[in-house]
């Protein structure tokens, strides 16, 4: 990115991000295993309703018997409320596993973290996938412009991309 492009790019909003809202209420109970992989926060859970894995799952202080699931921030931002099966597990979360979970480039494109097994790009970790087919390699560089390193589909090597938002 050049130094003239790095000058007209604004700020990286930098924000915290919680459901408003419930879009549904699941009639199946949620078994939640584990801290998040893909926000891990000491409010945020990987979650198994069904067949299907959550992550993450919300909860939240004042409610202790559901959590809330399938909600995004460049998506509904309502999720689907879900009972609890039993306690939720201690956190494992501390501050210095901090990564983002979802990330906004400028041509709104969104890029949530991947959890499980991905790939390996110039030995960094795919570690987002993206609306666009794309992939992050690597976390991203922060500052008050965050960038990332972006394989576009059929794409070998990265390329520097600003980010617009992020929401852990």
């Amino acid at each position: 990115m050049s130094s003239a492009a790095a000058s007209n790019t604004k700020a990286t909003v930098v924000s915290h991000f919680f459901p408003v809202g419930i879009r549904t209420t699941s009639t199946s109970t949620a078994d939640c295993w584990e801290t998040s992989l893909a926000a891990p926060r000491k409010d945020t859970w990987r979650c198994a309703v069904v067949n299907t894995i959550y992550d993450p799952c919300f909860s939240s202080p004042t409610q202790h018997n559901y959590v809330i699931c399938d909600a995004s921030p460049t998506g509904d931002v309502r999720g689907l409320k879900v009972t609890l099966a039993g306690a939720l597990p201690v956190t494992t979360a501390t501050s210095s596993d901090a990564q983002p979970w979802v990330l906004l480039l400028p041509d709104g494109v969104s890029c949530t973290f991947l959890t499980g097994a991905t790939s390996v790009i110039n030995n960094e970790r795919v570690n987002y996938g993206c609306t666009n087919n794309a992939t992050i390699v690597g976390l991203p560089t922060q500052g008050t412009v965050w960038t990332v390193k972006e394989v576009l589909d059929g794409q070998t090597q990265p390329v520097v991309t600003t980010v617009v938002h992020v929401w852990f």
